[in-house]
């Protein structure tokens, strides 16, 4: 089964026995943009009693995995997480569960089921799509290539995502692995030796 990515942020609240578990969930790149999710998250439930997480993603071509159980009994919090991440086969996310204390115990087996439930209905109901693994590519051209250049960049599904402009034309583009040989292939006669 291919690997998805939720397209959205996405949040749901689910009450188990007076306790109140918060589930939201960010596509994630970085561990600086998972860091700003939880300052964020941390303002905005200042008075929570935890704030569970996991994440999963590939930055700079590493694998990111990692989860907390933020207080609560180990491995009752942030592994179920984890685990429904795993099991709807999702990258290039984190999932946050926001829990206040509802002041009935729920026991290690409640506390598993609580969050592993709010984290499944979250990535069900979450809308997501098919994970195109991309690339990011840097191109040095005459300026009298730059109308072949967008041509090629959207034959291949390419994003531009900087130009600079100097003695040539410098490009970084970012574009799906599996269009990065076609595309060499049919810029490679134009650019600057």
């Amino acid at each position: 089964m291919p690997q998805r990515v939720l397209l959205r942020p996405h949040r749901i609240e689910l009450i188990e026995k007076h306790s109140r578990f918060i589930g939201i969930g960010f596509p994630c790149q970085s561990l600086d943009a998972f860091k700003r999710h939880k300052a964020d998250l941390e303002k905005e439930f200042p008075d929570a009693s935890h704030i569970c997480f996991a994440y999963k993603f590939f930055e700079q071509g590493q694998l990111q995995q990692r989860f907390s159980d933020a207080g609560e009994p180990s491995g009752t919090a942030g592994k179920p997480i984890l685990m429904h991440i795993e099991g709807q086969d999702l990258i290039q996310i984190v999932v946050f569960v926001v829990r206040y204390f509802g002041g009935i115990k729920l026991g290690a087996g409640g506390l598993v089921r609580a969050y592993g439930n709010t984290a499944r209905q979250l990535l069900l109901e979450a809308e997501t799509a098919e994970h195109v693994p991309m690339v990011e590519l840097e191109v040095t051209l005459p300026y009298a290539e730059q109308n072949r250049l967008d041509y090629l960049a959207r034959k291949h599904k390419a994003v531009i995502v900087n130009r600079e402009f100097g003695e040539d034309l410098r490009v970084r583009l970012e574009l799906p692995e599996a269009e990065k040989t076609g595309f060499l292939d049919n810029v490679t006669p134009y650019l600057k030796k």
